[in-house]
């Protein structure tokens, strides 16, 4: 079976920011699977028209091509981009086009499909997928098109499908099928849970310039108003990233006094995190617009308790399920309560993980179930 992959942020050799996380999911798919072909067409924009480019690389095609972020110019040139990489590939013999996204991707997927006659399938990823529907309002309904036409459709963010019905018009009876496809993370589950007697302080892990999006600045606040109530909390930051953006942590740090209480860690290995976050009370990341957050599964993982925003990232994986605190907004207020929360109930959430991992359920985030899942899916006798 020759199965087409659409993505954007692949790891394809050139100097743009990327993800593993489709990666890992080929990379696995072939240990499991080696008569499959897997294909990859990486993409990445430009604005200026004189930069497109393509190149191959080992999985595929990296292809640069061109667009503004303008909705009356988005349609000609995804159709135009299309028809570029339907070029390259005619000659192929594609089973099965995969658009790792609904709004860009699964765009270039659904016209590449028209052009070869073939399936296609999408994953839907909540923070992009609703970012471009609300700001390529003009498209909703060509959007909803492509959703409605798809084969199979695999939501990476559980949470996003009520978020999407209330932005598209999209119809879930007119998809044959859709499944959970979480992204896989790097987690050990032979590892043993410390008690909540041994855990001390509270960790989180960022790249600076992303602090804002991940309510560090609004976190570094509440733990200022916890201390004011004489309730003292620690809290480790791991990253690593721009001077400018470092300087701007340690300036919060500093304007609430914090100084003894919050500690830049710098950038440590996963290994080093995973141990941190293994003696911590609970890893604390409220952040916001976030696809999935492969992190939270890490500390889980360890038997760490953790914080996180509703319709974002892991929601919706754990909806029964006692993990930590999840809250509705940054507000400070808020903050502190979910902070007491965990501090209070600290030995509940640690004997709660401790069953979750006993019962199996961070192994639908292991590399072979998830990869074992999606080719179950995609080899379902309607694309024979």
């Amino acid at each position: 079976m020759n199965i087409l992959h659409i993505h954007q942020d692949y790891p394809d050799g050139r100097p743009y920011p990327f993800t593993k996380a489709v990666s890992n999911l080929i990379n696995t798919c072939q240990q499991i699977d080696s008569n499959d072909n897997h294909i990859v067409i990486s993409i990445n924009r430009t604005s200026n028209p004189f930069k497109v480019s393509v190149k191959d690389f080992e999985q595929g095609l990296s292809f640069v091509y061109w667009a503004i972020p303008l909705p009356f110019i988005y349609y000609l040139s995804m159709r135009l981009s299309a028809y570029f990489i339907f070029r390259k590939i005619k000659h192929l013999n594609i089973d099965l086009i995969h658009g790792h996204k609904l709004t860009c991707e699964g765009v270039l997927a659904y016209f590449l499909a028209k052009q070869i006659n073939k399936p296609y399938i999408l994953s839907i990823r909540g923070g992009s997928d609703t970012h471009n529907a609300k700001r390529l309002s003009l498209h909703k309904k060509f959007f909803a098109k492509v959703f409605n036409e798809a084969t199979q459709i695999f939501w990476v963010s559980a949470w996003v499908k009520k978020t999407l019905q209330g932005l598209l018009p999209i119809e879930l009876s007119k998809v044959s099928s859709s499944y959970l496809l979480p992204n896989i993370c790097n987690i050990d589950l032979d590892g043993n849970h410390h008690g909540a007697e041994q855990r001390k302080n509270y960790v989180t892990a960022i790249s600076y310039h992303q602090y804002k999006r991940k309510g560090i600045a609004e976190l570094i606040e509440a733990i200022a108003a916890l201390k004011q109530q004489g309730i003292p909390i620690e809290l480790d930051i791991y990253g690593s990233g721009d001077l400018r953006y470092k300087q701007e942590i340690e300036h919060l740090i500093t304007q609430f006094q914090l100084q003894t209480e919050v500690n830049l860690k710098g950038q440590v290995t996963q290994k080093e995190l995973l141990l941190a976050m293994s003696k911590s009370k609970g890893f604390l990341l409220p952040a916001v617009n976030e696809t999935f957050g492969m992190a939270y599964i890490e500390a889980l993982s360890v038997g760490c308790p953790i914080m996180y925003v509703e319709n974002t990232g892991i929601d919706g994986y754990f909806d029964k399920l006692l993990v930590g605190e999840k809250i509705r907004s940054l507000q400070i207020a808020e903050l502190t309560k979910a902070i007491k929360n965990m501090n209070t109930n600290n030995s509940i959430l640690c004997d709660a993980l401790k069953k979750l991992h006993e019962e199996h359920h961070l192994t639908h985030f292991s590399s072979s179930h998830v990869a074992k899942h999606y080719l179950k899916h995609i080899k379902h006798p309607h694309y024979a």
